[in-house]
């Protein structure tokens, strides 16, 4: 009898731990966005290029209404202290796909440089080896597919004429068109699991929205253009409901850089590491808007996003990266980091010093 004591005792006591456990794991994965299936929900990278964060009124911007935006970060988690790592389009963009600063994936500026997907593990790589199609559309004529970002990704639209914009770093396709691209791209999928970067131009100068926004904005272009973003935004987010796709997915909404707009003297941006050119938007909505409303202070930076896709898909991250999950600093997880930026473009491109800054919770430190 008491050899059938313990071990039902026994038996009993392993039940209450496997129900623990099991318990504890269905905490942490609802905390990671969902459960089961929802794993295998979409993973939407939305960038808009040149989007300086205190220009919004998630921030506490009031000049420009932007209730697409506003209506992302009610279902998401905001992230009140983000940071570029370059003020330059193809750069900082690269360094959110892999997850590596600048110095690491080798791509400093936006011309003069290609980047290597074969030598570098990237988020769309990761993804695709793991059952999900990866697709893009982009929209500005530097993260052109010969830019060497494209062989990281299934497909790549960057259908861009060359008639649209002036100088280089101007040339794009108004966003409206990427985002058709992009809904094209997704109804093609049918059922399978993807990722897709949507890239949208404005605000990028030269700032000519189109109306009612030009109108609207005159006296603030760069507003309009904000102001026209949003609702290219609002079409993409809205087809995604439309297509049952949006409460599953992951989206998170960044920009590579800021503007300048004259702040410390530069009109447009890629000399200064101001926080008016590196500090920008970070929105992550979570599968079933999972800890929807939940702000965070601490700086994070552009790197992070790969090992959050990483801890959101349930997938292993490469060895080696730099950043944190933002799920992990959101919850307190990760000791207080210097956030690193750097500029090349006035050493390459001016014959004038690179600089290089640190930012932490009370200071933005420059080298020059």
């Amino acid at each position: 009898m008491i050899s059938i004591f313990h071990r039902t005792k026994a038996l009993g006591v392993t039940a209450v731990a496997l129900t623990l456990l099991f318990t504890m794991s269905c905490r942490k994965e609802a905390a990671r966005g969902g459960s089961g299936g929802a794993k295998r929900g979409p993973v939407v990278v939305i960038s808009i290029d040149t989007l300086r964060a205190d220009h919004l009124p998630i921030y506490g911007y009031d000049a420009v209404k932007t209730p697409n935006l506003d209506a992302l970060a009610a279902d998401g988690m905001v992230f009140d202290s983000a940071w570029s790592h370059v003020p330059l389009t193809l750069p900082s963009h690269v360094s959110m796909l892999t997850g590596k600063l600048p110095a690491e994936h080798g791509v400093r500026s936006n011309i003069g440089y290609r980047f290597d997907a074969a030598a570098h593990e990237t988020i769309p790589a990761l993804l695709k080896k793991n059952g999900y199609a990866t697709g893009a559309a982009v929209s500005a004529y530097v993260l052109r597919s010969s830019s060497g970002v494209g062989a990281a990704f299934d497909q790549y639209d960057d259908a861009i004429d060359g008639g649209e914009g002036g100088v280089l770093g101007e040339l794009q396709r108004a966003g409206g068109r990427t985002v058709a691209a992009a809904k094209q791209w997704i109804e093609a999928r049918g059922g399978e699991s993807f990722f897709l970067m949507l890239h949208l131009f404005e605000p990028h100068a030269p700032y000519e929205a189109p109306e009612p926004f030009r109108t609207i904005y005159a006296a603030r272009p760069y507003d309009g253009e904000i102001a026209a973003v949003d609702a290219e935004v609002g079409s993409f987010l809205e087809f995604l409901k439309e297509k049952n796709l949006y409460d599953s997915s992951t989206i998170i909404l960044m920009s590579d850089h800021g503007e300048g707009l004259g702040d410390h003297g530069e009109s447009q941006h890629g000399i200064f590491l101001y926080s008016e050119a590196i500090r920008v938007p970070l929105v992550v909505k979570l599968p079933a808007s999972n800890r929807r409303g939940e702000r965070v202070t601490a700086p994070v930076q552009l790197i992070d996003i790969f090992p959050t896709v990483a801890d959101v898909t349930g997938i292993d991250e490469p060895p080696g990266l730099a950043g944190s999950s933002l799920l992990e600093v959101a919850d307190g997880k990760v000791p207080e980091r210097r956030i690193f930026s750097e500029t090349m473009y006035p050493r390459i491109h001016l014959g004038l010093s690179d600089l290089a800054s640190l930012v932490d919770t009370t200071h933005h430190y420059f080298d020059a």
